[in-house]
């Protein structure tokens, strides 16, 4: 198992100039934790079961050693793989002193249902929050993806938490959570309902999500802001304080929306629509559908945004080439065990890389762009927002209007079978490996989404020049643009749908649409590719 290795990486991550041996036995039994070592862990706690009961052993030492944890997070001294390991070391000691405990014992904080709302299944972030408030004392259920109000509230009356947990990717998502607060209030629910997901803001938590829900709104920027959050929740110490900073915060913020959550005025007169010039249309080598499958993972490796894979989702800080260059110990170690995780997935096919791809004939009409089929009937119509103001851009524009043009649709996969490799990992209380193992499927997803794209410039005839390189890829110094449904440039999501009637993903390579129009498995990206040579990447109103 190549993530082990990470026990040998960080196990003197925390260092101190007194050996472990000679401390006390409870400050022993926190080292184990902080430092995420198991070497002698169970023979101390052998030897502590002897003065003190399980319980005691779970909420004194143990979990000051968690609390530790934390801080030294908040600090900047550990990062996400780090604490990922003193949580693998926290479940050990935990299920070795269960056998002792009464089956009344409950060594719980509190109790926290989770779930991926309704429509989406992105649940990577999700289950670190599962892992790291599972190990600091809180007994967690957890719901999985999809989740719909209605089984929410069935959990309430279930388990009688003491709090709810949302979690979402796109901004479908956080206005379903919304919707989700509406439900619960409804039911006469109001206990402490936790947010939070990429597209959330603090602001949207405040003026939309709060203002529908008769408890307390929190939002949380990642999964160890939620853990401090939850941990002042739960304390009669600092519960009453909490609440009322975070209801005034809400206030000030809910008060500062009516400016600007008001219609904007009419734009000024300006022109119709941007002054993009025509370029003649290259013409593409076909019109057929094209089935990727088992794309070698070695081609798809070299394009992997490393920022993303070890600062977003590992947790490095900083900006990951220079530290690689510099020689960065936490660096180099990360790199040694995601090298190992990337071999291992290639060779025993833990990942796998799938993908469809089309040219379709097209051409603008107004702000639609109409595709049609190789005979020239038309296929299916795309309608996409222009901006009001600035440069008024369209992503019709960088079609032609007058002639036939092309672009290219696609969707790939790097997902089979991951989640539930994952979770088997999860169970087993390998949680870095399940975390890197999702994290590496999602961004070889991405990284296989920048090859694709490669590859149809140079068969489009427009290859990229000799001297361009994949840094320069990732940051879209080439030709033409990419664009994704539920972004910026093109935010409606249900168009999924259509670009799922033309390539058929879901019988091709196994991506289906959720009703949310989100691609399940997670680790998937679907994109229209458009070659003009002045198209860019925008926000549309």
């Amino acid at each position: 198992d190549p993530v082990a290795a990470f026990a040998a990486h960080f196990r003197d991550r925390v260092k101190t100039t007194v050996a472990r041996e000679t401390l006390p036995l409870d400050e022993r039994l926190a080292r184990y934790i902080v430092e995420g070592s198991r070497d002698g862990l169970l023979e101390d706690l052998d030897e502590k079961l002897g003065e003190a009961a399980p319980l005691e052993i779970i909420n004194g030492p143990l979990l000051r050693g968690m609390d530790e944890v934390g801080r030294l997070f908040n600090d900047n001294q550990l990062i996400v793989a780090e604490v990922l390991q003193s949580a693998e070391a926290m479940k050990t000691a935990v299920a070795h002193l269960e056998p002792h405990m009464e089956k009344a014992d409950s060594a719980t904080r509190g109790v926290i249902v989770l779930a991926t709302v309704k429509g989406d299944v992105h649940d990577i972030g999700k289950n670190l929050v599962e892992i790291i408030f599972g190990n600091n004392g809180y007994r967690v259920i957890n719901l999985g993806i999809k989740v719909p109000p209605e089984d929410l509230i069935a959990a309430y009356h279930t388990h009688k938490p003491d709090a709810f947990g949302l979690s979402g990717l796109l901004v479908k998502s956080a206005q379903q959570m919304v919707v989700t607060a509406q439900d619960l209030k409804a039911a006469g629910i109001d206990i402490p309902l936790f947010v939070g997901g990429a597209a959330l803001t603090r602001k949207f938590t405040a003026t939309r999500i709060a203002a529908e829900y008769g408890g307390l709104t929190l939002y949380a920027k990642d999964a160890m802001d939620g853990l401090d959050l939850a941990n002042q929740l739960f304390s009669a110490v600092t519960r009453e304080g909490l609440a009322e900073r975070v209801r005034a915060e809400q206030a000030a913020l809910a008060g500062g929306a009516t400016a600007v959550d008001a219609p904007r005025p009419a734009a000024a007169p300006a022109r119709a629509k941007a002054e993009v010039p025509p370029v003649s249309p290259p013409t593409p080598p076909d019109l057929e559908p094209h089935v990727l499958r088992h794309v070698p993972l070695a081609q798809v490796y070299p394009y992997l945004n490393l920022q993303m894979l070890y600062g977003k989702h590992l947790g490095l800080r900083g900006l990951v080439s220079r530290l690689l260059e510099d020689g960065d110990p936490k660096a180099r170690e990360l790199h040694d065990v995601v090298e190992a995780l990337k071999a291992e997935a290639a060779r025993d096919d833990l990942i796998r890389a799938d993908g469809v791809y089309r040219w379709f004939r097209a051409r603008a009409d107004g702000d639609r762009v109409r595709l049609a089929s190789p005979d020239g009937a038309e296929v299916a119509r795309f309608t996409f927002p222009r901006q009001r103001d600035g440069e008024r851009l369209c992503l019709a524009d960088y079609v032609r209007e007058d002639v036939d043009d092309y672009v290219a649709l696609f969707v790939v996969t790097c997902g089979r079978g991951v989640r539930e490799r994952a979770q088997a990992d999860k169970d087993a209380g390998a949680y870095l490996r399940s975390h890197a193992l999702q994290a590496l499927a999602i961004e070889s997803a991405e990284a296989f989404a920048e090859m694709l794209h490669a590859r149809l410039r140079t068969l489009w005839g427009f290859p990229d020049p000799s001297e361009v390189t994949i840094a320069d890829r990732l940051k879209g110094r080439y030709r033409g643009i990419r664009v994704s449904f539920g972004y910026p440039a093109c935010p409606e999501l249900a168009d999924q749908a259509t670009l799922w009637r033309l390539l058929r993903p879901d019988a091709e390579i196994g991506v289906k649409l959720t009703e949310g129009f989100m691609m399940d498995p997670e680790a998937s990206v679907s994109a229209l590719v458009f070659h003009h040579p002045a198209a860019k990447y925008f926000k549309a109103d």
